[in-house]
Formats: C-alpha cells, sequence, structure tokens
C-alpha cells in the first residue's frame, strides 16, 4: 500500500514537473520571439476570459467525468466479484478522498468563476485558479487511474484485509490497551470477519478458476494465523472469551471448549480453510494441495505443536480434509493430503509419539473408508505413506516405532482378498529393515506375507524391480513413484521374495 502511495505520488509529481517544463520554456520562446511583456499574460478582455473560463470548466467536467466513472464502474464490479469490503477499504482510502474531493472542488470552483464572470467585471485571481486547478486535476488523472488499478487487485484487499486483522490483535495486546468489554468483542469481531472475508475471496476465486488469488488467499490466512500466534501469549484473557455468534451452527459446548482452550481464532482460521477444500475439491487440485500445505505448516509451528489443543485441531483437519476428497472420489487431493498428513505425524513424532500412534490408526481408518468406496489407489497410497512413516520412526530410534510397525501390519488384515498395492508398501519396508540389520522386523512382514498366492509374489516381485525411475512416468504434485525401490535396496528386495519363495 505504501508503494503504491509513493508511486501515485512520484507519478503525479513527474508529469506536473514536464507539464511545467514545458510550458515555461515554450511560453519564454514565443515571448522573446514576438516582444511580448509576461506581464500581460494575465489580462484579458471579456471574450478571452469568457472563451478561457468555458474550456477550462468543459475541461474539469471531463475530469470529473472521467475519474467518477471509472470509479463507479471498476470498484462495484471487483467487490461483486470478490467481496464487498473492497468498497470500505476505497472510502476509507486517503488517497481516494484527496484526489475524488480535489476534482470535485475545482469543478465548483471553476462554475462559481463562470457565474462571476460579467461584462463588466473580470475575476482574474479566479480565472488563474481555476486554470491552475485544471492543470493539477490532469496531471493528477492518469497516476490516480493507475493508483485505482493496483488498488482494485485482489491481491491489495488481501494485504490490506491482513493489516487489519494484525492491528485489530496489536491494539488488543498493546500494553495498557485496556479495552472495554464491547470494545474488546468489536475487535473480536473484526478479526473473525476479516478472516472470513478472505476466505471468501478464495471460495470466489475458485468459482471462476482464478487459481492464483485462491492461492495467494490461503496464504494469506496461513500469515495470520503465524502472526497470531506470535502475539498470542500478550494477550489479556477477555480476549479469548468466545462469542458464541462468530460460530453459528456450533453446539455451545464446543463454543465453551473453545474459551477453555483459548483456540477461538485457530478454529476461525481452520474452519475457513476447510470452507476452501471444500470449494476447490475436486475442482482445483492445486488449490487443494496448497491448502494442505498451509494446514500442515501451521501444524508443524512451533505454538501449535506446543499446544495440545491446536496439536488436536490441526489432526481433526486433516481427517476431515481426507473424509471430504474421498467422499468427492477426488484421489487426486487425497493423494496429497495423505503426504502433508504423514510429513506432520513425522515433524510430531519425537515429542508426541502416542498422538502419532493415532495417526497411524487414523491412515489405516481412512484406507477402510477409501477401499469402501472403490477407491483402490487410496488404499495403496495410504499404505505407502503409513510406511514410510514407519520407516522414519525406526531410522530415528522413536519409542513406538514397534507399535507403528504393528498398525502397518494391521492395515489390511481384516480382508479376505489381500490389497497387492499395501502388499508391496510392506514388502519395501521389509527390505529396508533387510538392509539396515534389522532382522526381527522383517521377519514380522515375512511371515505375514507367507500365505500368499505365490504367482501373486511373482508379480509383485516383478512390478517393484521393473521401477528403475524415482520420478513418476506423469506430472504429479507429489512426483515420486510410491513403487521405487532405492538401488540400495533392491539386491535386499530380491532376498527377501526369494525367503518367501
Amino acid at each position: 500500500m505504501k508503494r503504491d502511495s509513493l508511486t501515485f505520488a512520484r507519478g503525479a509529481i513527474a508529469i506536473a514537473a514536464v507539464v511545467l517544463a514545458v510550458i515555461v520554456v515554450s511560453t519564454v520562446i514565443d515571448l522573446s520571439a514576438a516582444g511580448y511583456a509576461s506581464g500581460r499574460l494575465n489580462v484579458f478582455d471579456y471574450n478571452s476570459a469568457h472563451v478561457l473560463v468555458d474550456l477550462t470548466n468543459r475541461g474539469l467536467n471531463q475530469a470529473l467525468a472521467t475519474a467518477f466513472t471509472v470509479v463507479a464502474i471498476a470498484v462495484p464490479l471487483t467487490a461483486n466479484l470478490y467481496s464487498l469490503k473492497f468498497i470500505e477499504f476505497f472510502v476509507k482510502d486517503r488517497i481516494n478522498a484527496a484526489v475524488l474531493s480535489l476534482v470535485v472542488c475545482s469543478d465548483l470552483v471553476s462554475f462559481w468563476a463562470v457565474y462571476t464572470l460579467k461584462a463588466d467585471y473580470i475575476p482574474y485571481f479566479q480565472i488563474t485558479l481555476d486554470f491552475a486547478l485544471l492543470l493539477i486535476c490532469l496531471c493528477v488523472l492518469f497516476p490516480y487511474l493507475l493508483y485505482v488499478f493496483r488498488f482494485l487487485h485482489p491481491d491489495t484487499l488481501l494485504l490490506r484485509l491482513e493489516n487489519e486483522i494484525c492491528g485489530a490483535i496489536d491494539a488488543v495486546g498493546r500494553p495498557g490497551a485496556g479495552l472495554r468489554l464491547d470494545r474488546m468483542a468489536d475487535q473480536r469481531r473484526l478479526v473473525a470477519e476479516g478472516i472470513e472475508n478472505i476466505a471468501n475471496i478464495a471460495v470466489r476465486s475458485i468459482e471462476r478458476t482464478d487459481r492464483a488469488t485462491a492461492i495467494s488467499s490461503v496464504v494469506t490466512l496461513e500469515r495470520v494465523a503465524l502472526a497470531y500466534w506470535v502475539v498470542k501469549g500478550t494477550l489479556p484473557t477477555s480476549w479469548f472469551q468466545t462469542d458464541a455468534s462468530l460460530f453459528q451452527g456450533f453446539a455451545s459446548e464446543t463454543v465453551a471448549e473453545l474459551t477453555a482452550n483459548h483456540t477461538w481464532v485457530e478454529m476461525i482460521v481452520f474452519w475457513q480453510l476447510r470452507g476452501i477444500m471444500s470449494a476447490a475439491v475436486p475442482r482445483t487440485h492445486d488449490v487443494a494441495d496448497t491448502t494442505a500445505r498451509a494446514l500442515q505448516h501451521l501444524g508443524m509451528s512451533e505454538p501449535a505443536r506446543a499446544d495440545a489443543a491446536a496439536r488436536e485441531m490441526v489432526i481433526d483437519y486433516f481427517n476431515t480434509f481426507i473424509r471430504l476428497a474421498i467422499v468427492r472420489r477426488d484421489s487426486h487431493s487425497a493423494f496429497g493430503l495423505f503426504d502433508h498428513y504423514r510429513q506432520y505425524a513425522e515433524a510430531l513424532n519425537a515429542g508426541h509419539p502416542a498422538l502419532v500412534l493415532q495417526i497411524a490408526y487414523y491412515f489405516e481408518y481412512y484406507g477402510q473408508v477409501a477401499r469402501d468406496a472403490g477407491l483402490t489407489f487410496l488404499v495403496k497410497a495410504g499404505a505407502h505413506d503409513l510406511g514410510t512413516l514407519v520407516q522414519y520412526a525406526w531410522q530415528t530410534q522413536a519409542p513406538n516405532r514397534q507399535k507403528l510397525l504393528e498398525r502397518f501390519m494391521h492395515y489390511d488384515a481384516d480382508d479376505a482378498q489381500p490389497d497387492p498395492g499395501v502388499k508391496k508398501a510392506q514388502a519395501i519396508l521389509a527390505s529396508y529393515f533387510l538392509r539396515a540389520g534389522l532382522a526381527e522386523p522383517a521377519e514380522l512382514i515375512r511371515r505375514s506375507l507367507a500365505a500368499l498366492n505365490p504367482l501373486l509374489l511373482a508379480q509383485m516381485e516383478d512390478d517393484l524391480l521393473h521401477i528403475r525411475r524415482e520420478a513418476y512416468w506423469e506430472i504429479t504434485e507429489r512426483r515420486a513413484h510410491i513403487d521405487y525401490v532405492p538401488d540400495a535396496q533392491r539386491e535386499k528386495l530380491r532376498e527377501f521374495f526369494d525367503s518367501l519363495a
């Protein structure tokens, strides 16, 4: 915003300087050539004054019409496309108010000059002032139109919403603020409505397939949450008193819980991310992936990892997102969600191993949901991500590594028909164990796979060893081929299948 204001000021000054230089140089040349006294330039008879006043008045009328036509068309149109908040910001903007006031006042001064001009009375000063105002308005007009067009860019609205939200939070946390309860409620509502407006911009952008603006909106929500966590510890207790009116449709017990846990802002942010995910699935996969990544980044931040209520909320929303993708049969988005969920679990495992065991159960649970929905690819994808999580736990010597392995082996234990994709993921993990010299967990997997049909085992071995390229042969967000086995493990994979023969 400051950059746009400076650009406007520099543009207006530059145009004014060029116009002034041209006027001065050309006038000096003409006066010198004609031998005309410069003082006589400000002397008019009635006819010349009438012509000048009339031309000036028409010029200001046209400047006024141009400025207000652009504003009257562009501002409501942009507000209708993105958010009515545009109009509020436009009205409050000082440059908009200053330029439009300048044009209106100049036009009124011009009308007064027309009114006071008489055959026996020529208002020299008013005519000169009127003409000077016309020059100023014309010098300002083009930079102002550029300023308006920049102002109407959705990124400008997102930035202003972000600043408004952060400003409201800073006002609450400022030492000695001592806001009254009604004023505190106003600030809470301002923050909540600002977050909702950001999400609305994303949803409307998705409806028009404006992916860039939708992604910018998600990133803005992420920045707002991170900025809030920086100052959350300095906010007074009254700030965390949740307004039930901000959570229409939520049970009163849930609202009370948000007050007790001091997490009503987090709930609003995550709830709006859910709305964006709902609009994006299955229409715009890049927006859905950005939303999942934002949830992952927020969950992995230190304030969220240190807050038990925030940790549970992140996990609940990951589960909600995956359920949404499965219900809408969007394997593409769910595939990315499993990846982000696994990365979040890896970051959480060192400090909260019991919670990661719950996440492993959710992987198994949603794998079963995907199987019931006939989305076999997601069954396989969930198994591979869970297997990667188990491998990470063993690599880091996590205390929950054995329990995670048991959960992984139970992934499809209740199915009458074994899933080849799941068994491949288990075989890949076994090859890692053998290469790492971990015979006991490898033997656990071997016993599980020993009862499989030899033809199925042979086909699995052939498929896994056939994949020589780590990157998948089509362009995807994850890029990596989930069946790829590193060269260092390939020989151990052969040994594992030979032990099953």
